[in-house]
């Protein structure tokens, strides 16, 4: 009978190995727990409904290359990861349908030049808004000021209704507003798994719950393949994400700036960060994207704000930018057609 389990045990591991350039060309849509025993280490507590099958296809994709990751087994659990593991909002959070961030009447000039002049916008809770416009156009300055890196010499920042304008970044970092910013995002000799950890361990003491943390990171949006994936060996699409996710690691998140995140990106790579960051919204999470590029992002904005020359050209929803004249005339090009 003892003979008889362990066949069985042997039969429940499956030891591969897999390299980073291989790994990280494949998203595997099986759910699974990877386990490492040699350091640095990673993945071990999540739990999956499916257990991984290793087709042809999939062996053939993980034959060693380098030796970049050893020795991971996969074995196969039965858990759930659901969104309130990722983001955890309030209940206020969740029901409110009113405005998370208001800016009013924001001016700002830098080195004795108007960069901003009298912008007012609003954002929802759960909405993602479009700031968009030219180069130059004060996309970046705007960002600056939400997130307490400048401060303005007139107008209001309001978070959840609280009054914001004086506080510096690491303490709006705390409430809740987190940057990525176009240039800026991970170290790029560490992995994935590293960089979660060097965020998370700012607030979470615990190294198993960071751990479990990470998995859960990972595996929602179908990245563990990553694991083991130093920044630098990651494809643009792969590298934005896993930025993100550093940022959403704020233990209070409630709102995200991405400073372009189509900035340098295929098509391909475009598509699947929108489909990303769709699902941040579904989470209940509120995003503001800036881009020059209106047509790159327009099909996932909840609302949008044209800035030109400092100030708010037009306001409102995609397709009432669509029809704008000043829009077409300045922005869109006259060329547009809808």
């Amino acid at each position: 009978m003892d003979e008889e389990n362990k066949s069985k045990n042997k039969k429940q591991k499956i030891t591969i190995k897999a390299t980073t350039q291989a790994s990280s060309k494949l998203l595997l849509k099986k759910e699974y727990i990877v386990e490492q025993k040699q350091k640095p280490l990673i993945l071990n507590k999540i739990k999956f409904k499916e257990p991984l099958t290793l087709t042809k296809e999939i062996k053939e994709t993980f034959k060693p290359q380098t030796k970049a990751i050893k020795n991971i087994q996969i074995k196969k659990t039965e858990a759930k990861i659901v969104s309130t593991n990722i983001i955890k909002l309030g209940e206020q959070d969740k029901k409110n349908k009113g405005n998370i961030l208001t800016v009013s009447n924001i001016s700002k000039s830098l080195g004795g030049k108007p960069i901003l002049k009298n912008i007012s916008f609003s954002l929802k809770h759960g909405q993602i808004l479009g700031l968009l416009g030219p180069n130059g156009a004060g996309k970046s300055t705007l960002f600056n000021l939400v997130v307490g890196k400048i401060f303005p010499d007139t107008g209001e920042i309001k978070l959840n209704n609280e009054v914001i304008n004086e506080l510096p970044i690491h303490k709006r970092a705390l409430k809740g507003i987190s940057l990525l910013e176009q240039h800026k995002g991970l170290f790029g000799n560490m992995t994935a798994y590293e960089n979660l950890y060097a965020i998370l361990e700012l607030h979470i003491e615990d190294k198993n719950k960071i751990e479990t943390k990470i998995s859960q990171l990972l595996s929602y949006f179908g990245l563990q393949y990553l694991v083991n994936v130093k920044a630098n060996n990651m494809s643009g699409g792969e590298y934005k994400k896993i930025s993100t996710l550093q940022r959403i690691c704020n233990k209070d998140i409630k709102v995200l700036l991405l400073d372009e995140p189509m900035a340098a990106l295929d098509p391909l790579s475009i598509s699947s960060i929108k489909k990303f960051i769709l699902e941040l919204r579904e989470m209940g999470l509120s995003v503001i994207i800036t881009d020059h590029n209106f047509f790159a992002i327009q099909d996932i904005l909840d609302n949008c704000l044209i800035i030109r020359d400092g100030n708010v050209m037009v306001e409102g929803p995609p397709r009432t930018i669509m029809k704008d004249e000043k829009a077409i005339k300045y922005y869109l090009g006259t060329g547009f057609k809808i």
